[in-house]
């Protein structure tokens, strides 16, 4: 009886080339520069779906292997709706996560509602710090749970071109666990990436915002390498 060989398991992705690749494009800093300033509007939330779209536009430019995979900004409309989609996805689970945590904390507060007591802590009795401590715990657990899962999600969204896909976790899920390595090194490498862009000044002379969305194409790129070396079609 043989038994069927064990799933190769990938290789692993370049971790240094992902901090550097960026500067392998001629226009490297007019690109970085630009995204910078839809970065910043971004706090006008107007800059959102440019930004998702770039990060997209370089995430399917690395997987297919581009030797700059750098996108121009001369295509705003296309990368606009682009990033629409992948903006789609974040919302529609943000609002679930909002949902459930509405849910969870409605049931815990329920006595204190039916009872119209005005103190938590006399509507809940001597269950009341823990229960106020259980929900900042769920609130942590779930933002972190959301922080790992929604890159997947951003990803499969941008490789199908589909707001659906984004939300097939099923799928999403089996993308982490089949790329589990790379996956961790990807978000590993963004959240080095996030430090080091708060001394953006110092460390390129490019700002901050220019370095923030630096950090994104860190994460775009090291997730597109995860793709394009699990072979997923």
């Amino acid at each position: 009886m043989t038994t069927a060989p064990p799933a190769a398991t990938p290789a692993s992705i370049d971790f240094g080339r992902a901090f550097t690749f960026v500067r392998e494009d001629p226009e490297w800093l007019t690109k970085l520069l630009l995204g910078g300033v839809f970065t910043l509007a971004c706090s006008l939330l107007v800059g959102v779906p440019f930004v998702l779209g770039y990060f997209s536009r370089t995430l399917r430019n690395v997987t297919a292997g581009a030797a700059r995979p750098l996108p121009d900004w001369d295509d705003l409309g296309g990368l606009f709706n682009e990033g629409l989609r992948l903006t789609g996805v974040y919302l529609l689970h943000l609002l679930g996560v909002m949902l459930v945590l509405c849910v969870f904390v409605g049931i815990l507060l329920a006595p204190m509602i039916l009872t119209r007591a005005h103190d938590p802590a006399e509507a809940l009795g001597p269950f009341g710090a823990l229960a106020i401590v259980a929900i900042y715990g769920v609130i942590l657990i779930v933002s972190l749970a959301v922080a790992v899962y929604l890159p997947a999600a951003l990803v499969r969204t941008s490789l199908r071109g589909s707001v659906g896909a984004g939300l097939e976790w099923r799928e999403n899920v089996a993308f982490i666990r089949q790329n589990l390595a790379n996956y961790a090194l990807s978000l590993v490498g963004y959240l080095v990436a996030a430090f080091l862009a708060q001394f953006g000044v110092i460390l390129c002379c490019v700002g901050f915002f220019p370095a923030a969305f630096w950090s994104y194409l860190v994460l775009a790129a090291a997730l597109g390498e995860t793709v394009r070396l699990s072979g997923t079609s």
